[in-house]
């Protein structure tokens, strides 16, 4: 069924060759348009024949991408169809501009993520937590949920069109990728770049780790609240201040009033801090006051920075080991640091027997019933305050005194900041440039070490020097700090390399004389997709089995969300410059915003508003979207929650669009504005411009019976200089219509916007223009016009190619639309007749005949600018034109003329310099006037002046322009009877009203979206405008019989 036979030229022993082509379904054509059947079996075709793998140009241009891994948490939602859209749609824009192109898969193993996934999974369904397991066979659960989600991303992937080289899929985790983590990792600490440090971070009680800025939400609390977090069964109020007295040493001293909006951390207390200027506190300068618990004497600090006088008592608790501020003061004043948290955050053995080893959330009523029995509670407040929340658990995080890796950035972000100055680097949106300087001129270190079980292992050993005469760790007895202070690492991939280490840094050989004891921590998931870039290139291996790395490095575009242009982008260009001698490992940054629902809001599933792709593609009913949340892992309040979200988002459920109008609809959204609402409407609307793309090829299909595979010339398909002694595609001087010769300068124009656009990596332009070229210029003009021409049993000379045009239109088209639609235009294409130049393309890909392969029209063809010098000429015959059918069409309504009565149309021409042209356009547009218009055409040029009127008489005589006038008559009579006759219910007034009322909101809701002027070309709009007037004059007009 997918086999098609042609005539070769190539040799007279082989005179007919076999082509492989992208199947479809012959008879489908009969129907209107399905995207299931359409979309049918393609990709496998693409990917089964090698489409997909950079096909070799002599070392020609070449163009690689990597794909943004995903996280192997689940499924993709709507913000990476986003993101494989535009990615898809440049991949297969080049690579049928004829370069040799690359796009890798990958996946992200993504840390804290899918541990805490599988965490939620394991207890719902068996009850356990990962300690119940240990470590060996939690980690085996994890592997098989990557297995299986793996292979759920990936064939989301395939579903939605993505041209991924699959053969060179990588893994975040696997034996390559994780091996350029560890030498990424060792290589940067002998560079200095990675060090070992006990400072304050974000600490999650729940997963007992440290966690990334990225993954920390902040929720703004105005009032006293009781809050349900997702990481316990308790509420635990906040948005209160309570007001705590510390006695002081001397009892002369009135008690000193502090406020905190955390009782529980008093147990880390070391200062209490004043303004040195406050005069309130004259008194207490150099003083001590005395710790409600344990007793102990607590100085009295002057500091400017962290007290504000105006604000609260003037007196300020200094908690260095809990608190970022109270940790630089402590610093300041050298006041002790004491940790009052266990991992799991309970309190340790440092607050009191009473309170040690409970939640810290509930020891805060705890604290401040006690300080309510010793007499030292004053008062609680209404206090606003931001809460810090680990968006993996929804746990609060707190600050916690912690030893672990950081990297030096400082340097790193000077050089990619001079990347993107010097022009090395493009960012796209430029806007984003400011961005990128800000955030990299004051970036701290980052810290890169967690306490999970799932991820990249962190290749260091810690050496512990053993005594000689004990056998004992020369550090038991030590406290922590002390320890902290004199211990001793090496890196090393294993214990072999990690000796060397030992040996080398402290020069000690004898294995007796210490131990390795190895890191049990892993690395912060941002580290291995810093790498990505050349780490999905093969490196650290550069040899010569392994081309990619020097082919296809630096990738020419890195397309991802704006939000994770610090998190992920710079530190990719921090990491691969550095580790790959200074060179930066793509050209451009290319950023998207953030999708958002109908309203603006983020997509949550606990909202009930996340949109996934596949249900887009498919369809689905509000039932299905509802047992999807039921079954899912979210809480009952978060289900009852988001079950209310998709009664008001999807009430009706999602119909089904298919990937075509999917990714279509997501390419028509500017990238440079703010966040994109999506609104399925849209989509449902481009659901509606494929069955009219379907509708209009077979229009089209009418046409070829005639045309002969072997010798047909598409318009689009010769380069300039290529076969010169070749005949043009069709006669185009003598064998055209005007129309003809309009329809294909609309085409070069085409061309020129969508081909600047690719370059220029503006997608929406040229998705926007695709648009409307087919919809307004091919199907409302060209078409209706070309439609009367061709349904002549004899052709004329004029319009004996015209045909010809019709199809050559057709194909550039699809050709140029099948980046953002490809499975459509593959299977339209493939009912095409095919030229030449498309049979040899097909010969150089082993005989597999695809659009994806073949040319991309664009400006170096040899007729592009066939009609240049005619343009102004054209457009202003074929505006006259359709002014004239506009004008008439309204006339008839003012009139109340009936579509069927039949109309004699005289144009009157006045004598001048543009009679002969104004005329010979309407002779040749003729037939096509006259269907349109029902109407006999007959054309006066013997005026050698016009009447300067609207309307003179009964015969309806108005003036077009000073050159033209049109009169319009009919038989009255036999009008009226048609007005008068009985009418099909389904063409009653009321019928009439109501359609035109619907299409009057449809317009005007269009022009009132706020995308509208952005994505709608300017004459478009116009057009569009004009079209909502005429109609509310039509219904106007019906009201008033």
């Amino acid at each position: 069924m997918n086999k098609l036979l042609f005539f070769s030229k190539k040799s007279t022993s082989n005179l007919y060759r076999y082509y492989s082509r992208a199947p479809i379904n012959e008879s489908s054509i009969k129907s209107s348009f399905d995207p299931r059947v359409v979309e049918e079996l393609k990709y496998k075709y693409w990917q089964d024949n090698g489409l997909f793998k950079p096909k070799s140009n002599n070392g020609g241009e070449k163009f690689s991408m990597v794909l943004p891994p995903p996280n192997v948490t689940g499924s993709l939602h709507i913000g990476h169809s986003l993101t494989t859209t535009i990615q898809d749609s440049l991949i297969r824009y080049n690579r049928m501009m004829g370069k040799e192109v690359l796009w890798v898969p990958g996946l992200d193993h993504s840390g804290i993520a899918t541990q805490v996934a599988v965490e939620k999974q394991l207890q719902v369904k068996q009850g356990k937590t990962r300690f119940d397991l240990g470590r060996e066979k939690f980690l085996e659960q994890v592997f098989q949920w990557t297995d299986q989600y793996s292979s759920n991303i990936n064939n989301q992937l395939k579903i939605t069109g993505s041209s991924l080289d699959w053969s060179r899929s990588v893994f975040t985790l696997d034996e390559q990728r994780n091996d350029a983590v560890q030498t990424a990792f060792i290589r940067m600490f002998e560079m200095g770049l990675i060090y070992r440090s006990t400072r304050l971070v974000n600490w999650c009680p729940y997963l007992q780790s440290v966690i990334s800025d990225i993954e920390v939400d902040h929720k703004v609390i105005e009032k006293p609240t009781m809050l349900k977090l997702k990481s316990r069964k308790k509420s635990v109020e906040v948005g209160a201040i309570h007001n705590i007295a510390y006695l002081m040493e001397d009892p002369m001293l009135a008690p000193l009033i502090v406020s905190t909006t955390r009782p529980e951390t008093i147990f880390g207390d070391t200062g209490l801090a004043i303004h040195p200027l406050d005069e309130r506190y004259s008194q207490y300068h150099g003083k001590f006051a005395i710790h409600p618990f344990n007793n102990e004497r607590v100085p009295i600090v002057l500091d400017d920075i962290l007290v504000n006088r105006e604000m609260g008592t003037g007196v300020v608790k200094v908690t260095p080991a809990h608190d970022f501020n109270d940790y630089q003061c402590g610093q300041r004043h050298n006041l002790p640091i004491i940790n009052i948290l266990n991992s799991n955050g309970t309190l340790n053995e440092n607050s009191s027997a009473q309170f040690e080893g409970v939640d810290r959330l509930d020891a805060r009523s705890m604290v401040v019933e006690k300080l309510k029995e010793m007499g030292l509670y004053r008062e609680k407040l209404a206090h606003p305050q931001t809460l810090s929340i680990c968006s993996r658990s929804g746990d609060l995080l707190e600050p916690i005194l912690k030893p672990q890796w950081y990297v030096k950035c400082k340097d790193m972000a000077d050089k990619s900041i001079e990347f993107v100055e010097s022009g090395e680097i493009k960012i796209i949106p430029e806007s984003f440039r400011a961005d990128w300087s800000r955030w990299l001129t004051n970036i701290q270190d980052w810290c890169i070490s967690r306490q999970l079980w799932w991820g990249n292992p962190i290749p260091a050993y810690r050496v512990i020097i053993i005594n000689k005469e004990t056998g004992e760790d020369l550090d038991i007895g030590l406290t922590e700090t002390e320890r902290l202070k004199q211990e001793k690492w090496v890196v090393g991939k294993n214990e072999k390399e990690a000796r060397e280490s030992v040996s080398r840094m402290f020069g000690i050989n004898g294995q007796s004389e210490y131990r390795l004891e190895k890191d049990q921590d892993v690395l912060d998931t941002w580290f291995s997709s810093g790498l990505f870039p050349i780490s999905s290139m093969g490196w650290p291996s550069q040899t010569k089995s392994n081309p990619d790395f020097s082919r296809f490095l630096p990738l020419d575009v890195m397309e991802t969300g704006s939000d994770i242009l610090f998190f992920w982008v710079a530190r990719m260009v921090m990491m691969c410059s550095t580790l790959n001698n200074g060179e930066i490992p793509f050209k451009t940054i290319l950023l998207h915003p953030m999708i958002r629902d109908s309203q603006g809001r983020k997509m949550s599933k606990s909202l009930g508003n996340v949109i996934d792709p596949l249900h887009v593609i498919n369809g689905i009913s509000l039932q299905d979207l509802k047992d999807n949340v039921l079954q899912s892992n979210l809480s009952d309040q978060e289900k009852s929650t988001a079950i209310k979200g998709l009664d008001k988002e999807f009430p009706q459920g999602i119909p089904q669009c298919g990937t075509d109008s999917l990714r279509f609809s997501l390419a028509q959204y500017p990238i440079n504005g703010k966040d994109i609402n999506l609104d399925i409407s849209k989509i449902i609307g481009n659901r509606l411009f494929c069955n009219k793309l379907w509708n209009a090829s077979k229009f089209v299909f009418n046409y070829l019976t005639n045309l002969n595979n072997s010798s047909i010339k598409m318009y689009y398909h010769q380069k300039e200089g290529e076969n010169e002694e070749q005949s043009p595609p069709f006669n185009y001087l003598e064998s055209t219509t005007l129309i003809d010769k309009w329809i294909l300068l609309k085409l070069s124009k085409l061309v020129e916007i969508v081909n600047e656009s690719y370059q220029s990596n503006n997608l929406s332009i040229a998705a926007q223009s695709l648009y409307s070229f087919f919809q307004y210029d091919f199907c409302d003009v060209y078409i209706e016009c070309i439609k009367a021409d061709l349904s002549k049993p004899i052709l004329s000379n004029q319009n004996q190619h015209s045909s010809l045009v019709l199809v050559s239109v057709l194909d550039c088209y699809l050709r140029m639309l099948h980046p953002f639609m490809p499975f459509i235009t593959e299977d339209l294409w493939q009912r095409l007749p095919k030229s030449k130049q498309q049979l040899d393309i097909a010969n150089s890909h082993s005989d597999s005949l695809s659009i994806m392969i073949s040319e991309y029209p664009n400006p170096s063809y040899k007729y592009h600018q066939l009609f240049k010098s005619q343009e102004i000429e054209i457009e202003k015959q074929v505006t006259l034109f359709q002014d004239t059918l506009k004008l008439i069409r309204s006339q008839k309504v003012s009139l109340g003329i009936h579509d069927k009565t039949k109309l004699t149309i005289k144009l009157h021409i006045a004598s001048g310099d543009n009679q002969i042209v104004i005329s010979s356009s309407f002779n040749q547009l003729k037939d096509s006037f006259e269907k349109l218009l029902n109407a006999q055409l007959i054309i006066i040029t013997n005026e050698d002046t016009l009447q300067d009127s609207t309307i003179i008489d009964s015969n309806s005589k108005f003036t077009i322009s000073s050159e033209l006038q049109v009169s319009i008559e009919f038989d009255r009579e036999i009008n009226n009877q048609l007005n008068q006759k009985p009418i099909n219910p389904n063409q009653s007034n009321d019928k009439k009203i109501l359609k035109l009322e619907a299409t009057i909101k449809q317009l005007q809701d269009e022009i009132d979206n706020p995308d509208f002027k952005q994505r709608v070309p300017e004459k478009v709009q116009k057009s569009k405008i004009d079209k909502l007037n005429q109609y509310k004059i039509e219904l106007k007009e019906i009201y008033k019989k």
